[in-house]
C-alpha cells in the first residue's frame, strides 16, 4: 500500500508541475499549490502510518 501511495504522491507533484508550466495567473497557481501541498503532506502521513502498521 505504501508504493501505491507514493506513486499518488508522485503523480500529484507531476501534473502541478504541467499544470505551473501553463503559467497560470498568481492567485491560482498558489491556490493550487497549497492544494497539493496539503494533499502530499496527508498521503506522506498515512503512508508513514501504513508503514508502521506492517511492521
Amino acid at each position: 500500500m505504501v508504493t501505491e501511495i507514493q506513486n499518488i504522491i508522485t503523480a500529484a507533484n507531476a501534473a502541478y508541475q504541467r499544470f505551473a508550466a501553463t503559467n497560470p495567473d498568481r492567485e491560482t497557481r498558489v491556490s493550487v499549490s497549497n492544494a497539493v501541498r496539503f494533499l502530499v503532506a496527508d498521503l506522506t502521513s498515512v503512508a508513514e502510518y501504513a508503514a508502521g502498521r506492517s511492521e
